[in-house]
């Protein structure tokens, strides 16, 4: 096995972990691996306002709770 073939398997049990137990208060990339989605795809639903409800406190962070991304997903199945 190659270093890049490693590294692609720690990045994919990385994502296989984080949407098992994902954590309580989650950036935007880690609920767009959850959703399978891109990272701009979370962008224009944001600004859409049509994905699952965010915080953000400031321009450059934004956050998403997991028991709102739970609800958001059951609601939109």
């Amino acid at each position: 096995m190659t270093i890049n073939e490693l590294a692609a398997a720690i990045d994919q049990l990385r994502i296989d972990v984080l949407r098992s137990n994902p954590p309580l208060i989650m950036t935007s990339s880690e609920v767009a691996d959850m959703l399978k989605v891109s990272d701009e795809t979370m962008l224009r639903w944001r600004k859409d306002g049509v994905g699952p409800k965010f915080s953000q406190p400031n321009c450059r962070i934004v956050r998403y709770l997991r028991d709102d991304v739970v609800a958001w997903m059951e609601e939109n199945q």
